[in-house]
């Protein structure tokens, strides 16, 4: 769900010209933003369970060639064009419920991101101005990758 000023998914920051990307289908319903990985098996996109699979992980974005927006769910099967996330680049990904502040590591969780426990590994980085709280989960937070 967009807060106001998240309309995008790539928000920018240093980047590959042109940024690398990689298509084909979702396995389930899956939010524009979602962390997740290709699975060898099924060649589909799934949400990253924990952000330690063994494939690359890839930022989904959503279709404006069909005229759908981040808040638009990408259907089971339909296609997605997602992001390789490199460092230095600032996306705008869902996240779970709390209060994040600039330079806080995040964790992933079921393709969004989430305050960094012991033993887990960090993933990215806030990259919010100031504290920003995501009252529901879901909402959009901007990350950079580490």
């Amino acid at each position: 769900m967009a807060k106001d000023g998240k309309h995008v998914i790539h928000a920018g920051g240093i980047f590959h010209n042109p940024q690398l990307h990689r298509e084909g289908a979702v396995a389930a319903a899956t939010q524009p933003g979602t962390i997740g990985y290709f699975d060898d098996t099924t060649k589909k996109f799934t949400a990253s369970v924990d952000g330690n699979e063994d494939a690359i992980l890839y930022v989904a974005n959503y279709d404006y060639l069909r005229c759908k927006t981040v808040d638009d769910t990408i259907a089971a099967g339909d296609w997605v064009v997602a992001f390789h996330p490199t460092e230095g680049v600032f996306f705008n990904v869902p996240a779970e419920t709390g209060t994040y502040t600039k330079g806080q590591p995040l964790a992933i969780a079921n393709g969004r991101v989430k305050a960094k426990a012991t033993g887990e590994s960090t993933r990215c980085f806030v990259e919010e101005d100031n504290a920003y709280t995501i009252a529901t989960a879901g909402e959009l937070l901007r990350i950079v990758i580490k």
